[in-house]
This record gives C-alpha cells, sequence and structure tokens, in this order.
C-alpha cells in the first residue's frame, strides 16, 4: 500500500512527506488549479480509485499529486479546509457532498 505523498513534475518526483505536508508546501511554490476527487464507491478507472478516497491535485505549473484517504468525507472536509485552494475548479467523480457547503450538508439539503 502506498505510504506518502508525491508531487509530480515533468515525470520527476519534486517533493515527497510521509504525510500531506507535501501536497499543502507546494500549494504555497504554485497555486491550486484543479482538484479531482474520487469516491471508491463509484469508481472511474481511466482515475485509478483504489481507496475510499483518492485526490489529484493540479498546480498551475503543470505539477500533481494524489494522496488517499480512509474516507470519502473525510478526504471532502479536507480539501474544504485548505483556504487556498477555494479558487481552484473541483471535479467531482463521486456523489456530490456540497463541496461548498458546511459539513453535513448535501447540496442544500441537511445530511441524515
Amino acid at each position: 500500500m502506498e505510504t506518502g505523498t508525491n508531487v509530480i513534475k515533468g515525470g520527476r518526483i519534486i517533493r515527497t512527506s510521509k504525510n500531506l505536508r507535501a501536497m499543502r508546501d507546494y500549494a504555497r511554490v504554485s497555486p491550486v488549479v484543479r482538484i479531482e476527487s474520487c469516491d471508491i464507491g463509484n469508481p472511474d478507472p481511466a482515475y485509478g480509485c483504489r481507496h475510499n478516497g483518492t485526490v489529484r491535485v493540479i498546480y498551475a505549473d503543470g505539477a500533481e499529486s494524489r494522496a488517499n484517504f480512509a474516507s470519502y468525507h473525510i478526504m471532502i472536509d479536507w480539501i474544504r479546509n485548505r483556504r487556498t485552494w477555494r479558487n481552484a475548479q473541483h471535479v467531482m467523480q463521486g456523489p456530490d457532498v456540497g463541496y461548498l457547503t458546511k459539513p453535513g450538508i448535501i447540496a442544500g439539503g441537511i445530511a441524515a
């Protein structure tokens, strides 16, 4: 199983960490322009969902990174809490859990 996070640019690893720090720190170097999230409950084979929550982050300079989460909802909350990422395009490959809403609110309704 994969551990850690790599930031890859031009096919080369330019940053690495054993947690999500490389992903967050690189966002200070190059802004995040696109976030793709995927849920294993609705896997897209082309995207490569292998865990309960997979996120792919694409930076303005063309670098990218991926991270796997134990829970899709925890991943969405983690993304939501990145203030500097709020202007990035977010493509959800799973259920709409209200990315721009408060936790527990799903696309205009209250979560059960």
